[in-house]
């Protein structure tokens, strides 16, 4: 039977305990239902408090499954898909425009074999690796000068500017 209710708790397995207010039923813990959970795992936790569907074996209720969350607020847009953190992290994907849009509240780590980006990059800090900043390699370059060049004098700035 299919049932709604509000998660009350989580076990060590990631499995919810569901209080169904119309039957005042307290549920054991439910697997969620998820992605994928075979070679490739999925996984994401639903708020404690979050409405749910549940599906319950009307015969032995100690055995059922939570279906996911069910979404209380209108959609932004039928093309939107997106996902929002209380942190303030924010992913929003736009299928007719074909925009990704990130917001991340903390830090980002890659880590892969090889990285390619095509496409050009713009920022509005300052890019840095493990040796300095762009901003530190053209102060350096656009004010360096030759001290023995034009007969041991000095050649001056370069003319053109990175």
């Amino acid at each position: 039977m299919l049932k709604f209710g509000h998660i009350t708790n989580y076990d060590d397995c990631g499995r919810v305990s569901v209080y169904i207010d119309e039957d005042d039923f307290q549920t054991e813990y439910f697997p969620i239902v998820v992605a994928n959970s075979c070679k490739d795992k999925a996984g994401f936790t639903i708020d404690i408090n979050a409405l749910v569907a549940v599906i319950i074996d009307e015969k032995n209720p100690i055995n059922g499954v939570c279906l996911g969350a069910i979404n209380t607020e209108p959609r932004r847009s039928i093309n939107k898909a997106f996902y929002n953190f209380e942190d303030g992290t924010e992913f929003e994907y736009d299928r007719t425009t074909h925009e990704l849009n990130a917001k991340i509240s903390g830090n980002i780590e890659i880590s892969a074999k090889n990285v390619k980006i095509d496409s050009p990059i713009k920022t509005t800090h300052d890019i840095a690796d493990k040796n300095g900043t762009m901003q530190a390699i053209r102060d350096f370059i656009n004010n360096h000068v030759h001290s023995n060049g034009n007969n041991g004098s000095n050649t001056g700035v370069p003319t053109s500017k990175i």
